[in-house]
């Protein structure tokens, strides 16, 4: 005859677990996980032995505030390595790293310049890589021109719908399209002759057009970015004045999360009593375990309004890093005669801002 494993039984409510138990029971933290019911006993030593040596070693999940776990070490790591592949194997991403190389060994020369300590191979190698990773990402950007297109003409189709709700919102966003559109195909035609492909007709005509389509999107971007962030802050006071107890409910959620990384042992222990004493909920009751109160709600909106406020003014901020470079180019009154030091750190502002936005989309 087979054999079989005996069923777990668990925990009655008139019965309490064995020291060996309750200890392992006490050690882990249950606040927060959305528990109901009793905790299960283990059925052999093999298997509390397991779960003692997962406890000690931090290979459990603990929780540390409502709806958030701490990892161990090991499976953060794990976690960030899959995140710099993703960051990697994607066009922008793999756009962003070069972006940041090339703007700041920009910045580094120009400092290295002031400093004197500019050699001959030092200068060479700094005009190297801005040129070859200048061809570099010109070289991506042909590739994602045609995201940018389909977007542009997803745009175009949703004209009547989208200026009868905001009319202000749509053209700015419809300019910002059509001139990363047209930057896209004037900068990948522009290339062919800088990477020794083909030389073209009117070269200098087709740079400069990239460049005022690309003042064209960024300057629509910075002023569609502002009014966003003026409905933003409008929404957000809406809510605040509706539920106003969602900033004290935002203050005492950081608290409690700073209290339990504490590791408030006492209130573990309590908790886990209180578990224990409750009745088990039926397998098939319609009650959810859990109910999400009204500023409950209301907090996680303003959470999400603040977390889009904070990113459009990352993106306002490093648009208007980026608008230099297209008035220097076009020499512009006032920003043709700007230094490489000061081209590089706007570079790297704006790079870095990439960089933020490239990383958020690998989670």
């Amino acid at each position: 005859m087979d054999q079989q494993t005996p069923p777990r039984t668990p925990v009655l409510e008139s019965s309490t677990p064995d020291d060996g138990i309750k200890k392992h029971q006490d050690v882990l933290a249950v606040s927060g996980l959305g528990i109901t019911g009793h905790v299960l006993a283990p059925t052999n030593l093999e298997l509390s032995t397991s779960i003692k040596s997962i406890v000690n070693s931090k290979a459990a999940a603990m929780a540390s505030a409502p709806g958030q776990l701490i990892f161990p070490k090991a499976v953060l790591y794990g976690r960030t390595i899959n995140r710099v592949i993703k960051l990697l194997q994607s066009a922008n991403g793999l756009d962003k790293i070069i972006r940041t190389i090339q703007y700041t060994s920009r910045l580094v020369a120009h400092i290295m310049l002031l400093k004197n300590l500019h050699t001959p191979p030092t200068s060479t190698a700094a005009a190297s890589i801005r040129r070859q990773f200048g061809l570099t990402r010109r070289l991506l950007r042909c590739f994602n021109n045609i995201g940018q297109i389909n977007v542009t003409i997803n745009l175009v189709r949703e004209g009547r719908q989208r200026i009868n709700n905001d009319f202000m919102g749509y053209i700015l966003e419809l300019i910002e399209g059509l001139g990363y559109t047209g930057f896209g195909i004037a900068d990948s035609i522009g290339y062919l002759p800088e990477a020794g492909i083909m030389g073209i007709p009117y070269k200098g005509v087709v740079d400069k057009l990239a460049f005022h389509f690309w003042l064209y999107a960024l300057m629509a971007s910075i002023l569609g970015g502002l009014v966003k962030i003026m409905r933003l802050r409008q929404r957000l006071e809406r809510y605040k004045s509706i539920f106003p107890a969602t900033e004290q409910a935002a203050i005492e959620s950081t608290s409690s999360r700073v209290e339990s990384t504490k590791g408030n042992e006492k209130e573990k222990v309590q908790t886990l009593q209180v578990m224990q004493e409750l009745p088990p909920t039926p397998p098939d009751s319609p009650i959810p375990a859990t109910q999400v109160s009204v500023n409950d709600a209301a907090l996680s909106v303003v959470k999400g309004l603040q977390e889009q406020h904070l990113n459009t003014g990352l993106n306002v901020i490093g648009n208007a890093s980026d608008i230099i470079f297209p008035l220097a180019a076009l020499k512009f009154s006032g920003f043709s005669a700007l230094s490489d030091g000061v081209m590089g750190f706007a570079g790297c502002i704006s790079s870095a801002v990439g960089m933020r936005k490239a990383w958020k989309a690998t989670s």
